[in-house]
């Protein structure tokens, strides 16, 4: 009896090592998918959006979800949503203008980088 649940477990994990093998750049897109998978699993009707990496301002909702983030981002930045420009979303606050970026993880979820206001992802709207 011992042998077969030996054999068993040494099935299913050929069989999940030869997923993880096959699927490898998918899983691992966007490095460690750990913290992916922990905020994947608190997205909710009620929780739309989860921070993946606040300090990064790295957020993920399911594909298409985007309204409640949208209005959150509007919020906390003073700005108002302009336009989309392939996987990037300008806001303008006026003077200025902000580029949110989107990726499409896994399939099924958008992981969204929000910019920085004192960094990078903007640029001026004066010429």
């Amino acid at each position: 009896m011992k042998k077969k649940v030996y054999v068993l477990c040494a099935v299913i994990l050929a069989i999940l090592a030869a997923v993880v093998f096959l699927k490898k750049d998918e899983i691992f897109q966007r490095g460690n998918p750990i913290p992916y998978l922990n905020a994947v699993v608190q997205l909710s009707e009620t929780n739309p959006y989860v921070a993946v990496d606040e300090e990064n301002r790295i957020y993920i909702s399911k594909r298409g979800d985007k309204e409640a983030l949208f209005q959150m981002i509007q919020d906390t930045y003073g700005v108002e949503f302009i336009d989309q420009l392939g996987s990037g979303y300008l806001f303008s606050d006026g003077e200025k203008s902000y580029i949110v970026s989107s990726e499409i993880y896994w399939g099924r979820f958008t992981v969204w980088t929000l910019p920085s206001r004192h960094k990078d992802h903007y640029y001026s709207n004066e010429n």
